[in-house]
C-alpha cells in the first residue's frame, strides 16, 4: 500500500509540474488533428504521458537495467521532438528510431532466439541475424503502438492488459523474472491510463514510443529466460500494435500512399466514426467506448491464453483468430462508413 501511495504521489506531482510547464511555455500541446479524436472546442491536452512515465522510472532506478534506462531517454527525446514538430518527417523519425534501437542492442545482451521453426532457429545461430530480427521487432512495435494511440485509454489500456497478464503469471510462478519491473510498470501504466481516459493528458509520440520500448524489452527478457513459454505467447501479447503496423503499410501500398504518412483509416478510427454516427445516450464518450471495446476484447483473449502459454499451436490459432476478427471488423466498418 505504501508503494501504491508513493507511486500515486510521484505521478500526481509530475503531472501538475509538466502540465504547468506545457501551459506556461506553450509546448507539448495536442492539436485537433486526425490522431486524437478530441471533442472540438475543448482545451488542448498536454502530451506529457511519456515524461511522467520516465520520471517515475527514474524514481525506481535500481530496478531498471541501465541500458534500458539510457536508451529509453533517447527514445523519449525523439518522441518529444516529434510532438513539438521539430522532427515532423516520418521517414527521418524512422531512421532515428532504427539508429537508437540498433545502438541499444549492441549493449543489451537479450535477443529473440527461438521461433520453434527449425529454419528460423538455424538462422538464429547467427548472432547478427538475431540482432537484426530483434531490432525489427522493437521497431515494428513502437510504431504500431504509436498508430493505436488515437483514442483515450487505448494504448495505455492495451499495455495495461499485457502487464496485468504478466503480473498474474509471475504471481503464479509461471514466469521467472528477477526484478519487480513488471509490477512497477503496471502501477505507472494504471495511473496514466486513468489520467488519459478522463482526458487530463495524452501520451504523444514520446509516450507511445517509450512505453512500448520498455514493455517490448521486458517481454524479450522474459522470452529468453523462460524457454518453456511459447514465443508465440509473447507474440500474442503484442499482436495488435504489430498487426496494426503491418496492415497499415499494406493498405497504404495498395492505395498508392506512402506507408509513413498518417491517415484516419486505422481500426480504432473506423470504430470511433461508426459509434459517433449512432444517436446513443453515451455518444459524447465515443472515444472512450472505442478504446474499451478493443481493450476488453484483447483482455479476454489474453485471459484465455494464460492456461496455454506453452502450447505453440494454440497461441498461433489465437493470433490467427485475432487477425480474422480484425479484418472482418475492418471490412464491415469500412463498408458501412462509405455508405
Amino acid at each position: 500500500m505504501n508503494f501504491i501511495l508513493f507511486s500515486f504521489f510521484i505521478i500526481l506531482i509530475s503531472y501538475i509540474f509538466f502540465n504547468y510547464i506545457a501551459k506556461k511555455y506553450n509546448i507539448l500541446k495536442s492539436k485537433f488533428h486526425n490522431k486524437h479524436q478530441t471533442l472540438i472546442g475543448k482545451e488542448t491536452i498536454p502530451l506529457i504521458g511519456g515524461l511522467i512515465f520516465f520520471v517515475y522510472m527514474l524514481f525506481n532506478f535500481s530496478i531498471l537495467d541501465k541500458y534500458i534506462l539510457t536508451f529509453s531517454f533517447c527514445i523519449l527525446i525523439l518522441g518529444m521532438l516529434s510532438d513539438m514538430n521539430y522532427l515532423s518527417s516520418p521517414s527521418r523519425r524512422l531512421i532515428f528510431q532504427l539508429i537508437i534501437i540498433l545502438a541499444f542492442f549492441t549493449f543489451y545482451e537479450y535477443r529473440v532466439n527461438d521461433l520453434r521453426i527449425d529454419y528460423f532457429n538455424d538462422l538464429f545461430s547467427n548472432n547478427y541475424f538475431r540482432y537484426i530480427f530483434t531490432t525489427l521487432c522493437i521497431l515494428i512495435l513502437i510504431n504500431g503502438s504509436n498508430f493505436i494511440d488515437g483514442s483515450n485509454g487505448l494504448n495505455l489500456g492495451y499495455f495495461l492488459s499485457v502487464l496485468f497478464i504478466l503480473q498474474y503469471l509471475i504471481n503464479k510462478q509461471f514466469i521467472n523474472i528477477d526484478t519487480d519491473i513488471v509490477y512497477i510498470c503496471l502501477v505507472a501504466t494504471l495511473f496514466l491510463f486513468i489520467l488519459n481516459f478522463f482526458n487530463f493528458l495524452y501520451l504523444g509520440d514520446s509516450g507511445a514510443y517509450l512505453i512500448s520500448f520498455i514493455i517490448g524489452n521486458i517481454l524479450i527478457f522474459i522470452h529468453q529466460n523462460n524457454s518453456n513459454i511459447s514465443p508465440y505467447f509473447i507474440a500474442l501479447l503484442l499482436w495488435y500494435p504489430a498487426f496494426e503496423n503491418f496492415f497499415s503499410i499494406a493498405r497504404k501500398r495498395l492505395n498508392k500512399i506512402s506507408p509513413v504518412d498518417p491517415d484516419t483509416d486505422h481500426l480504432h478510427q473506423l470504430i470511433f466514426k461508426y459509434i459517433s454516427r449512432k444517436k446513443i445516450y453515451f455518444n459524447e464518450y465515443s472515444n472512450q467506448i472505442t478504446s474499451m471495446l478493443i481493450v476488453l476484447y484483447n483482455l479476454v483473449i489474453f485471459i484465455i491464453s494464460v492456461n496455454f502459454i506453452t502450447k505453440t499451436n494454440l497461441m498461433v490459432l489465437l493470433i490467427i483468430l485475432n487477425i480474422i476478427v480484425y479484418l472482418g471488423a475492418y471490412t464491415y466498418l469500412k463498408a458501412i462508413i462509405k455508405k
